[in-house]
């Protein structure tokens, strides 16, 4: 069993505290969220991993949404222990596309204790930007590519 805090982005301090087995996969997770913090469990949501910047990466859906079947990782097919294990992992999960809730996942310990629960979830999703998480986000080998042509502006025509 592990405990996560689980932080939803917004303006109030919103905190679930959840005791897990960390061997059990992504969607029970999920499911765990969507019932503490009361979500509409229709919705569809993603988990992505993050670097200790809180930098998106790898995206883990609740179905398979690739062109070819597998291509993509999935919420059924990976397990909480491979993302969580120490308290230097942490995820972001997004639930309803259209609202974009936004919740912080941070591995707490591997220990059973008290859980916390602050605030009431707000009912409105906060406006969250995801631009400036883009450009944090590793090597673009076409980021300079069109930087020259700014050169072309000094001349008339």
């Amino acid at each position: 069993m592990i405990k996560l805090r689980v932080i939803l982005e917004s303006k109030e301090d919103v905190i679930r505290e959840l005791i897990i087995d960390e061997n059990l996969n992504l969607e029970y997770l999920h499911k765990s969220i969507i019932q503490h913090f009361q979500l509409n469990e229709f919705e569809m949501a993603s988990f992505y991993e993050t670097d200790s910047d809180l930098n998106l990466g790898t995206e883990i859906s609740l179905f398979d949404i690739s062109e070819k079947t597998g291509e993509s990782l999935v919420m059924n097919q990976v397990m909480i222990s491979s993302l969580l294990y120490s308290t230097d992992t942490q995820l972001i999960y997004v639930h309803d596309f259209l609202k974009m809730w936004r919740f912080h996942i941070q591995f707490i310990e591997h220990k059973e204790g008290d859980l916390i629960s602050v605030g009431s979830i707000p009912n409105e999703a906060p406006e969250i930007s995801f631009d400036e998480q883009i450009q944090k986000t590793g090597f673009d080998p076409h980021e300079n590519v069109f930087d020259d042509f700014d050169e072309f502006n000094d001349y008339e025509y």
